[in-house]
C-alpha cells in the first residue's frame, strides 16, 4: 500500500477556493482505480492548514493517478498556496490496529 500525504497552508483569501476544489474531486479520486481512501482534513487550530491523505493499493495505481485529471486539478489548487506543500509518500507494508496497544501496555 502506498500512502500520499500533502501538507498545504492555503492563504485566507484562497481558502474557499481551495475547499472547494478539494471537494469537487474527492469522489472521482475515490473512484479511481486503486484508490483505497481520499481524505481532506482541516487543522483545529490553523484553518489555513490542510492535511490531504490518499491510499493507493499499488505504486502502478499512484502513478496512474498522478498523471490523471483529477490530479492535475489538485495541482493547480497547489499552486495557490503560500509555499510548496510538503507531499510525502510512504510504502506500508504492514498495518496494525487496537491490538499494538493493548500489546504495548500490557
Amino acid at each position: 500500500m502506498i500512502e500520499a500525504i500533502f501538507k498545504m497552508t492555503v492563504p485566507v483569501e484562497k481558502r474557499k477556493e481551495v475547499l472547494q476544489t478539494i471537494k469537487a474531486i474527492l469522489g472521482p479520486i475515490r473512484r479511481e482505480r486503486g484508490c483505497i481512501s481520499c481524505h481532506c482534513y482541516v487543522d483545529v487550530e490553523d484553518e489555513g492548514l490542510f492535511l490531504f491523505e490518499e491510499e493507493w493499493k499499488t505504486r502502478e495505481d499512484l502513478e496512474d493517478h498522478l498523471r490523471s485529471d483529477h490530479f492535475s486539478i489538485l495541482n493547480g489548487a497547489m499552486r495557490l498556496l503560500r509555499a510548496e506543500p510538503d507531499i510525502r509518500f510512504n510504502t506500508i507494508t504492514a498495518t496494525a490496529g487496537v491490538e499494538a496497544i493493548k500489546t504495548a501496555r500490557a
